[in-house]
């Protein structure tokens, strides 16, 4: 028989002598002829039983002990019963600053919020970047993990400030929504600010100049890239001259914008001869349309 696992549930008892630590995913035969030299005679990697839960410890019964030794021609006192658990600590703030530093670069400023004094299992504590969530109120929630056996892991979490210091353009004044950015109203200078693919700041004036903010930015903040866009080519309201092509016929109309867009996108027109409307798609600048042929104006 090379592996034997007990199928009884885990247990949480009050033991009287202490729980041998389990290092591995399993209880092997050498886990329990260490906790009781009757079972030296087990093969050292025979699977005896699953390791229980973190916090959780496990109670071998004389009774499933004794099934044990039989299957295995074991032929010795049986102990009343043996215990096993995976062994816990409570991680301190150093462990985690320790572990998150290792995913962030020597500039980035971090500040630990707060951390929940739960119990771990014993193993190597990580943070990947990838854990760490939008913020929220300037404060982020970091999701880590403690990797312990050979393959298991238990979640943890912590909420932090992480920042970095960097060149970013800042407003000089409040920068109202949908109005394209002047270059007036900026400037670079060195901010702490978050990081993260959500948290992109502006770090150029090039990046920012004739962009429209999808929301307002108030004087003296960093522009976040996210909110940027380009401005409409034509906008509700405005003149556009239409070229209707026919083969090798052209016609140029004047009409009226019902929408706004940008150069190659559909844009709904209104002839102000006739009232109609129709679609066309702008080309080449914010003057110049070209209407699907046969179309009626």
């Amino acid at each position: 028989m090379k592996t034997l696992i007990a199928g009884l549930a885990f247990v949480s008892l009050s033991y009287g002598a202490p729980c041998l630590p389990v290092t591995g995913d399993r209880i092997l035969g050498r886990d329990l002829a260490l906790a009781n030299p009757a079972f030296a005679a087990l093969p050292a990697n025979l699977t005896v039983a699953y390791a229980p839960a973190p916090g959780v410890t496990r109670v071998f019964a004389q009774a499933e002990l004794g099934r044990i030794a039989r299957a295995n021609n074991i032929k010795t006192a049986i102990p009343e019963e043996v215990c096993f658990e995976i062994p816990m600590h409570e991680i301190e703030d150093t462990d985690v600053l320790s572990s998150m530093r290792r995913s962030l670069t020597a500039d980035v400023e971090l500040t630990l919020v707060e951390l929940p004094r739960t119990a771990v299992p014993v193993g190597r504590l990580e943070f990947p970047l990838a854990g760490l969530e939008p913020a929220v109120k300037g404060t982020r929630i970091w999701r880590g993990f403690v990797s312990y056996g050979e393959t298991l892991r238990m979640r943890v979490w912590a909420r932090v400030d992480v920042r970095r210091r960097l060149e970013a353009v800042v407003a000089i004044s409040d920068l109202a929504l949908n109005v394209p950015i002047d270059a007036a109203h900026l400037r670079v200078e060195t901010v702490t600010a978050p990081i993260g693919p959500d948290q992109q700041v502006a770090q150029r004036i090039e990046q920012v100049l004739g962009r429209i903010p999808k929301r307002t930015v108030s004087a003296g903040s960093t522009i976040p890239l996210a909110i940027l866009d380009i401005p409409p080519t034509v906008r509700r309201g405005d003149a556009v001259k239409v070229e209707v092509r026919s083969g090798s016929a052209r016609i140029q109309i004047d009409a009226v914008a019902e929408s706004a867009a940008r150069s190659g996108e559909i844009v709904q027109l209104r002839n102000p001869s006739t009232g109609k409307i129709f679609r066309a798609r702008l080309e080449g600048g914010p003057r110049a349309v070209i209407v699907v042929a046969g179309q009626a104006l």
